[in-house]
């Protein structure tokens, strides 16, 4: 088995993925009340197949957030574990299988840092008009800079998923308000540092968990078109520099949503119309 399970009391856990409870891939079941130890795995055996199957974003991000022969960390090492359920879904090729796009479902998620500069803010205009008329619908948050680009560009369908009501008083049919409390889950899986937030930070980062995966958090956009300082477009180059966009480009890289930061400048544009498949899409200047 290539992800080893370790011990948290007796094992350099440091590297490790956290599986025990309260973890979003902890067993629900307890020895005892529930049955024995080979019951309980067993039981959740059943439980995380249910899970997988129905695409539950909480317990899916955890999954996917794990990277290649990661260790996995409990409390039941040497004792049987079901921590060898997990791994095997993820031997199985569970993560691979939840990131697999049947097909397109032409929405994308335009967002981006408040101090995005002017010029890459008429290109991000730009781009929406273009997706626009390609019959996209974007996915945005409604803050100043970039979010604001992307609307102002859009003619056409958008879903502006807000933080709480009257969020810089906007209204309209296109405003979805509050993020539902699974999404602030989500939220809590991929931020490094979640409990340091205060609510209204919470909110906003719970947000952008709609921003990729949609309204009911099981339907990934094609792909996130962004800026921020730094150029991040994956989890792993999340610094400070990347800002609160780093929880929407973090989602996205375990989802297996391609992110295009224009920081990236003509390299960028090239890789997001080979995105759309050509169909004129390059042309964005």
């Amino acid at each position: 088995m290539s992800h080893a399970i370790l011990n948290t009391k007796t094992d350099d856990c440091h590297h490790a993925a956290y599986i025990a409870r309260p973890s979003p891939l902890g067993n629900p079941y307890a020895i005892g009340p529930d049955g024995d130890r080979d019951a309980v795995i067993e039981r959740y055996r059943g439980w995380l197949a249910a899970r997988i199957n129905e695409r539950d974003p909480v317990v899916c991000t955890a999954i996917l957030g794990i990277q290649p022969e990661q260790p996995l960390s409990c409390h039941c090492a040497p004792a049987r574990c079901h921590g060898e359920v997990i791994a095997e879904a993820l031997e199985g090729g569970v993560q691979e299988r939840l990131r697999d796009r049947a097909k397109k479902t032409l929405r994308y998620a335009g967002i981006g840092s408040r101090s995005t500069p002017e010029p890459v803010l008429q290109i991000m205009r730009k781009v929406a008009h273009r997706l626009s008329e390609l019959g996209y619908t974007l996915l945005s948050g409604g803050a100043d800079g970039a979010d604001v680009a992307f609307e102002d560009g859009c003619f056409s369908k958008k879903e502006i998923y807000l933080p709480w009501p009257g969020f810089r008083h906007l209204q309209g049919r296109h405003c979805i308000t509050l993020p539902s409390s699974e999404a602030r889950r989500v939220a809590e899986v991929i931020h490094p540092a979640w409990k340091r937030l205060d609510d209204s930070a919470q909110a906003l980062m719970a947000r952008n968990s709609h921003q990729v995966l949609g309204a009911d958090l099981r339907s990934p956009v094609d792909f996130v078109v962004c800026w921020t300082l730094d150029g991040c477009e994956v989890e792993s180059a999340r610094s400070r520099a990347t800002g609160g966009t780093g929880q929407a480009i973090a989602l996205a890289d375990r989802w297996g949503v391609p992110v295009v930061n224009l920081a990236g400048g003509k390299a960028s544009m090239k890789r997001l119309a080979n995105l759309v498949d050509g169909n004129g899409s390059n042309d964005y200047r």
